[in-house]
């Protein structure tokens, strides 16, 4: 039964020789959980009692007031990732999903107060499942690092990577998933990717991608974290790829589109949150300092880190005459970006004075609409103000 304080009491026998009574669970349990252990207790929650009653379906019932005693979704990332929830997103090959999805851990494990724009509430651990290999990952994490003023050490003992996947058919890894989850405290598990996580499933089977949900869900009722599956979709379009057993199970349903250097991100379904709304980022080049990579060339200390684009004052920024500079920029920069001179070269070329060109590139380089991708000693710029031609105004 539920009681005023949201918790679940079951029926207990301390002895045989007492009657069955009531007690609370050791631990609080999820009441929105329908993949509840057969039994509670025993040598797994209530050591201390020899025997216990199985929580039956009839003990699970809630009154129309228990309801209203169910904690509501609270957000992990405001608008995208909501605690102790399923979760995934899904775009086509190589539009940055993975990158977008090591910002987010990093934001959340080294306590930032938002990730571009979405509110973070906590510091939060992260376990980021690498079922692709963790070869590029650590410039990837620097490289967001670099680019936020973070020192790295932040990161240690909040943000762990598994380099192997886990595999949610085989129960011998979910068990290990779970104990690895609850003994971190993570409060978000990414599968990077779900297919890696689920070899031996057939992707279009409903049955059988239940059971991977049946185990990801498990996972995360029994360490109460988030547990967020990075999904390949199919080359047209962001419907994620095989059977849709999962897009019905998540709570949340994210769908990556990228169109060059530009990702958007549409919140196709929150259970029960805004649905929707599509949020528009900018993919740009990040050059690892060599202090943090001591002995790696530049080429394996480049990397690409998410910028949401700057919408304070753009108004007052961008100029009818800077608009002419900032197109050309957006057009012509792409995420490795143009030198400061090439950027003034074709502003010229477009009709504006080389006096004006420099004073417009130079303005919108110290408004953050151009920032620099390359390094302190050779700078080049790419363009991560708002979209010029048209997009979506739902943005962070």
């Amino acid at each position: 039964m539920l009681t005023e304080d949201g918790q679940y009491w079951v029926r207990t026998q301390v002895s045989e020789d007492e009657p069955f009574a009531d007690e609370p669970l050791a631990e609080p349990m999820d009441v929105g959980d329908h993949h509840a252990a057969e039994y509670i207790g025993g040598s797994t929650t209530n050591s201390q009692h020899r025997d216990q009653e199985p929580l039956t379906l009839r003990m699970r019932l809630l009154t129309v007031r228990d309801l209203g005693k169910l904690p509501t979704a609270r957000p992990l990332v405001d608008g995208l990732l909501y605690r102790n929830t399923l979760a995934q997103l899904s775009g086509p090959p190589g539009t940055y999903k993975s990158f977008v999805a090591i910002d987010v851990s990093c934001a959340l494990a080294a306590g930032e107060p938002s990730w571009e724009g979405h509110r973070i509430a906590k510091q939060e651990k992260v376990i980021y499942v690498a079922a692709e290999g963790a070869s590029g990952l650590r410039a990837r994490i620097y490289a967001w690092c670099s680019r936020h003023a973070v020192d790295p050490a932040r990161l240690d003992g909040w943000l762990y990577v598994l380099p192997v996947p886990v595999q949610l058919g085989l129960v011998v890894h979910v068990d290990q998933a779970v104990q690895m989850a609850r003994d971190v405290g993570a409060g978000l598990l990414v599968l990077d990717t779900r297919a890696r996580c689920t070899l031996g499933l057939e992707e279009n089977s409903a049955t059988e991608q239940g059971r991977a949900v049946d185990a990801a869900d498990r996972i995360r009722a029994a360490a109460g974290c988030t547990v967020w599956g990075i999904h390949h979709s199919g080359r047209n379009g962001s419907a994620p790829r095989g059977s849709t057993a999962w897009d019905g199970a998540v709570w949340s349903d994210l769908r990556l589109t990228a169109e060059e250097s530009v990702v958007s991100i549409k919140v196709e379904k929150h259970k029960d949150a805004p649905s929707g709304k599509t949020y528009e980022y900018r993919m740009v080049s990040q050059t690892v300092p060599e202090t943090l990579m001591p002995d790696v060339s530049e080429l394996e200390r480049k990397s690409l880190v998410v910028f949401s684009p700057t919408l304070d004052k753009s108004a007052e920024i961008i100029t009818p005459r800077r608009e002419i500079v900032a197109k050309l920029a957006e057009n012509s920069c792409g995420i490795e970006g143009l030198t400061r001179s090439k950027l003034v070269d074709l502003a010229v070329a477009a009709g504006l004075s080389q006096a004006s060109a420099y004073r417009d590139v130079n303005a919108l380089i110290n408004a953050s609409f151009l920032h620099n991708v390359g390094t302190d000693k050779r700078p080049r710029y790419a363009y991560v103000g708002p979209t010029l031609d048209g997009g979506n105004d739902a943005k962070p």
